[in-house]
């Protein structure tokens, strides 16, 4: 038997793992310096496929990625002309979805009335976003907003993404819940965190935890920061103070959902001034950026690999075991499967969902 889907889910946990991420939002989708001029880049949300490209003035606009005569993939073919062109007749759609040419004989009949789906987009902070909802919503649709590299001293900051075998809905306990510092345990820079307290409204789950987090490993006794994280559905943020040194990291996570076991996750890791106790000078925004080109591949990368590790375990596990009781000791991880639960709901319309999970989670919580 394979994991029940959403109308067949009978508790919370597998109702979570059964929801999408509501489309109504910008959704990150590939970096914009992998959008070429000459060749399409095929995407996917939620098991539909879209096709990024350059239009004749530079502007990267998307498509749904079918050619409406015989549904090949349009990221299969070219750039022509600031069209999107399908590589079996030349079929050209323009940058609305409509066919703008087709280059053969059309046999007496005019130019076929066709028009596929066209995705409003937009271009910051080097990614695409794309909005793959209600396309009369996106303009009132607010996207994330990066202070910490607005301004005309922005914080240094690296890019990195992954794309993950799991569930997106476990991507974000992962990044929520700190009980999982075993996991990292032969790294002195990431060490338990103990929960100070969690909140929740009706877009948002926000937490504090006491955390050890950082370069250099504290003394005992020593070094504890306030490390605040926002599941500010469907997006992620974390602030927090490096412990041993003097500076602020903020990083975000952006969610792509491509399917039901699979998840793209681009990560905006933005690190302020640091200044190291006995060094006159702080570390400024300039020289950060050198450092981190060095720093993050043998810091960042491993402990996030170690995440994709025992999160494609985690669904695997999940795949084989769905009906076996969750188990659950941490308040915070109820609080995001009901928001992400009530978004899902919302976007299909009802207000019922598959089973009442008030209670299902066999847990040491207030939810058991």
């Amino acid at each position: 038997m394979t994991p029940p889907l959403w109308s067949e889910a009978r508790t919370r946990h597998q109702c979570v793992r059964a929801t999408g991420l509501s489309p109504d939002h910008w959704y990150a989708v590939e970096y914009e310096r992998a959008i070429r001029a000459d060749r399409p880049t095929s995407v996917t949300f939620w098991e539909t496929p879209i096709a990024l490209y350059r239009d004749a003035g530079g502007r990267v606009r998307a498509l749904e990625d079918r050619c409406a005569h015989r549904q090949l993939q349009l990221s299969l073919g070219t750039v022509t002309a600031g069209c999107l062109t399908c590589p079996y007749h030349g079929w050209a759609y323009d940058a609305g979805g409509r066919l703008a040419r087709v280059p053969h004989d059309l046999f007496g009949h005019d130019l076929p009335s066709v028009r596929i789906r066209a995705y409003p987009v937009r271009v910051r902070y080097g990614l695409v976003w794309i909005f793959p909802g209600d396309p009369a919503r996106a303009a009132a649709t607010p996207m994330p907003e990066l202070p910490e590299l607005e301004g005309p001293d922005p914080w240094a900051y690296v890019p990195l993404s992954f794309t993950w075998r799991a569930h997106h809905s476990m991507i974000i306990d992962n990044l929520c819940d700190l009980s999982h510092a075993h996991l990292h345990r032969r790294y002195p820079s990431f060490l338990p965190g103990r929960l100070l307290g969690v909140t929740a409204d009706e877009n948002r789950v926000r937490m504090e935890y006491e955390a050890k987090v950082g370069p250099l490993h504290p003394r005992a006794g020593s070094g504890s920061k306030i490390l605040t994280i926002a599941y500010e559905y469907p997006y992620h943020r974390a602030q927090f103070e490096w412990s041993g040194m003097e500076g602020r990291i903020s990083y975000w996570s952006f969610l792509l959902p491509i399917d039901r076991r699979t998840t793209r996750v681009f990560f905006m890791f933005c690190y302020d001034t640091l200044r190291i106790p006995g060094v006159p000078l702080p570390i400024g925004h300039r020289l950060m950026r050198w450092i981190l080109r060095l720093a993050h591949r043998p810091i960042v990368l491993p402990l996030l690999r170690e995440d994709g590790f025992a999160l494609e375990a985690e669904q695997e596990g999940y795949d084989a075991h769905w009906d076996a009781p969750a188990i659950e000791v941490n308040p915070v991880v109820a609080r995001l499967h009901d928001l992400t639960i009530r978004k899902w709901r919302a976007h299909l319309g009802s207000d019922s969902g598959p089973g009442d999970h008030a209670a299902d989670v066999v847990a040491l919580t207030a939810d058991a």
